[in-house]
């Protein structure tokens, strides 16, 4: 007679065998994490154009498909003509929105810089009538001037060697700059081939998971591939609308108080509104800095709207737009924001939100359907 072990049996030694295997895998790569990160590091930046190219794809593709689906379906042209006139509808919507984003920042950025180092004189004797009414005689300007003398080798010392130091600083972070343009630019070309053959390289990819992957797991793939696709579209899309409506709500409302600089901080606003929750506070902080050194009044107003506009866009515009779309709680978008920040900065606060709704939804299906084969209600215990 063949001896058969419990079902719970057979159930339990595979979620320990699963967790073990889970545990070992984790352990190895925190260990040797530091090195991971290194080739990871390595590989993003050779890849960066293919980077670019496929983000841009992937945020063009809802125009190319308004395009043919919607403005072109009553006109008999073939289908491959019609793909092309979305994809050139969507290049010159690109064009358009960075040339008007560049046309509209770069004068407002210029007359900021010339105005603010215009005003640098006057702050500068600000700044020395404050230091006269705080200082209650001479001596002070002595003790200043005795310690410039006497010590005025070593600043120029370590001004020359602080110069040094960041120089070389200064020229990387500018040629990567200038790396990550043209790799922009090429990745309009790479996002233009990827439009026009989309079609061709899905079919690829899932004769590629069925062809090496068994059927469960290929379907859950792809189950989970356009699962990510419609978080990530849904949240890029309604955040872009979002932030556009937040940045126009700030330029009226700076223009209504008359505070200066009200383009360039708006637009700063806008785009940092895109990082859920802490978004506008960091827009915040350069344009409370820049109202400071103009009108400190103003950076006082203008801190009150942030914070205005930013219990306004939590509690009805984004939730108006977004909807429950991403279905994640209050605590885990947090929990997402700082984790993604961590690791990858900014764009990491960015596509922390959306990436980990959906983890949160696989955990949240995956428990779900444990304890319905377990036939269990966990409410009632």
């Amino acid at each position: 007679m063949k001896y058969r072990l419990k079902e719970d049996t057979v159930e339990l030694t595979k979620a320990l065998s699963i967790a073990g295997i889970i545990i070992v895998i984790v352990c190895f790569l925190l260990s040797r994490f530091n090195q991971i990160m290194v080739w990871v590091a390595k590989f993003i930046n050779v890849a960066m154009p293919f980077i670019f190219g496929m983000a841009i794809a992937f945020l063009l593709t809802p125009i190319v498909v308004r395009v043919e689906s919607k403005i072109l379906k009553n006109f008999k042209i073939k289908d491959s003509m019609k793909r092309v006139i979305g994809v050139v509808c969507a290049i010159l919507f690109l064009i358009v929105l960075v040339g008007g984003i560049l046309a509209l920042l770069i004068p407002q950025l210029y007359i900021s810089v010339m105005t603010l180092s215009g005003a640098m004189g006057q702050y500068i004797e600000e700044a020395q009538k404050l230091l006269a009414s705080l200082s209650l005689n001479s001596s002070f300007y002595e003790q200043v001037l005795e310690y410039l003398f006497g010590y005025g080798e070593q600043i120029v010392n370590v001004t020359i060697e602080g110069m040094k130091q960041y120089l070389p600083q200064i020229i990387n972070y500018s040629w990567v700059f200038v790396v990550r343009v043209l790799n922009f630019f090429v990745g309009v070309f790479i996002a233009v081939y990827i439009l026009l053959s989309k079609e061709r390289f899905s079919l690829q990819f899932k004769k590629f998971l069925y062809a090496v992957f068994p059927l469960n797991a290929a379907n859950e793939t792809i189950k989970l591939t356009r699962l990510t696709t419609h978080m990530l579209n849904s949240f890029v899309v309604g955040k872009f609308i979002d932030s556009v409506i937040i940045g126009i709500i700030c330029f009226v409302g700076m223009m209504i108080f008359g505070m200066p600089y009200a383009v360039l901080i708006s637009f700063i606003v806008g785009v940092t509104n895109m990082i859920p929750v802490f978004g506008p506070f960091i827009g915040a902080i350069p344009g409370i800095f820049i109202l400071l050194m103009a009108n400190p009044i103003s950076a006082v107003w203008f801190a009150i709207w942030i914070l205005v506009l930013q219990q306004f866009d939590g509690n009805i515009l984004g939730p108006y737009i977004l909807g429950d779309s991403l279905g994640l709680p209050s605590l885990w978008i947090m929990f997402s924001i700082i984790v993604g920040g961590g690791f990858f900065g900014i764009v990491g606060m960015f596509l922390g939100v959306p990436l980990f709704s959906v983890v949160y939804i696989l955990i949240k299906e995956f428990v779900e359907n444990r304890l319905e084969r377990k036939k269990l209600n966990v409410d009632n215990i």
